[in-house]
């Protein structure tokens, strides 16, 4: 059987804090679109736009999506609508949270964890970095209402509360410094989940305890600081690293924006990512050693087009010679027929790719029979066992099922 790594395993189940075991269909999801009602919240997901990502509402306190709880899946614009008529009570201020899918400006899995509270029943409600870590702010007890949140969260990275709502990709043209913080901070925020995992974690409840970390340090600011510095006092393995990444991510995005715009922007996401992802999945968080095994995998050891980008972020020949290596092209994703087991499934989404392909190892096909073995070892005798117990074998068939579709 084919040996699975500790950061490419996403938990099943129970111990996923943002997403959860329930669920097995399609039923509750509803389609993206423009309208609104008294009972529906639409919007955009965005890193870039997420493509195909499982959103959902947080009802509980354990932040486990249950069977029959309003689900949907975003369309290739990022844009959600959920149907909120079935929670009990009020879904105002409830935690809207994103997963899995295709990042539109990158072509990569999406595998990061958005977030954000619902402020109303209406069109427009933006999902981003920003305002998951107003969401954080609100987890963690640092704020008392969403605009409280927001407010510290404004000041901290020297924005306006109405920026903080405000679509990213869609501002760049008139405020691109929305976009390089929100795309800086996600990344930094996934090296650091990787590099602080403990044994039996999971991706997404180490991201949260990122999250909250930042939110505290936000909520000691009285003044704007920039996302570099912000990362930097983080009492975290790996902070330095992660605030070295975001700083020269920006650097190259800034650059590209200027002299390319978001076409060349994108390319420089995407050489990022792929230092990023390999730095994450080889557990090596020093952005040269990564960047010079790029280089040599992919027989560039002469012009070094990888290793160049982190000496010199915003160099016009750095970003135009890796341009040529990355390319522009984007994927999207294509739902399966057969949807059933889909919202069981979207737990894996997230470090192994929508519908189990990509991602840090592959579980699409025959690769995700191997998830049903969990079920006979001891629940400590790895961490895929300790997920795999929180799911009865139908509903391992069931996203087995759908992932070898």
């Amino acid at each position: 059987m084919k040996a699975l790594s500790l950061f490419a395993i996403l938990p099943l189940a129970v111990a996923l804090a943002a997403c959860g075991g329930g669920g097995g269909g399609s039923s509750s999801s509803t389609s993206p679109s423009n309208s609104s009602s008294s009972t529906s919240v639409s919007g955009t997901a965005v890193d870039g736009y997420l493509q195909g990502s499982i959103g959902f509402f947080v009802t509980n306190r354990y932040g486990i999506h249950n069977a029959g709880e309003p689900s949907t899946t975003t369309d290739l614009q990022g844009r959600y609508t959920l149907d909120h008529s079935g929670v009990n009570g009020s879904a105002i201020g409830l935690p809207i949270v994103v997963l899995g899918g295709i990042d539109s400006d990158t072509g990569y899995v999406f595998t990061g964890k958005l977030s954000a509270r619902m402020e109303s029943s209406a069109q427009g409600q933006v999902i981003s970095p920003l305002t998951a870590l107003v969401d954080a702010m609100l987890s963690a007890g640092l704020a008392n209402s969403i605009d409280a949140a927001k407010q510290k969260v404004a000041i901290a990275l020297g924005l306006t509360v109405d920026q903080l709502n405000t679509d990213p990709v869609a501002a760049i043209a008139s405020n691109p410094a929305i976009y390089t913080k929100a795309v800086s901070m996600q990344r930094a925020i996934q090296l650091l989940a990787a590099a602080n995992m403990v044994n039996g974690d999971s991706v997404a409840s180490s991201q949260d305890r990122v999250l909250e970390a930042l939110a505290r340090t936000v909520s000691l600011q009285s003044s704007s600081i920039d996302v570099q510095q912000l990362l930097a006092s983080l009492p975290l393995a790996g902070s330095a690293q992660a605030a070295d990444f975001a700083n020269k991510l920006s650097e190259s995005l800034t650059s590209g924006l200027r002299n390319g715009g978001h076409t060349q922007a994108k390319s420089a996401l995407r050489a990022w990512d792929q230092i990023r992802v390999r730095m994450q999945s080889d557990k090596n968080f020093d952005i040269v050693t990564t960047a010079n095994k790029l280089d040599l995998e992919k027989s560039k050891t002469s012009t070094r087009p990888y290793y160049q980008l982190t000496q010199q972020p915003s160099s016009q020949t750095a970003l135009s010679n890796i341009s040529a290596i990355v390319g522009t092209s984007q994927n999207s994703t294509m739902q399966p027929t057969n949807t059933n087991g889909r919202l069981l499934a979207s737990n894996c989404f997230q470090c192994h790719g929508t519908g189990g392909k990509g991602g840090f190892d592959s579980i699409q096909g025959k690769d995700a029979a191997e998830v049903r073995e969990y079920l006979a070892k001891a629940a400590n005798s790895s961490i895929m066992a300790a997920h795999a117990q929180g799911y009865t074998s139908a509903q391992l068939d069931a996203i087995v099922s759908y992932l070898t579709q």
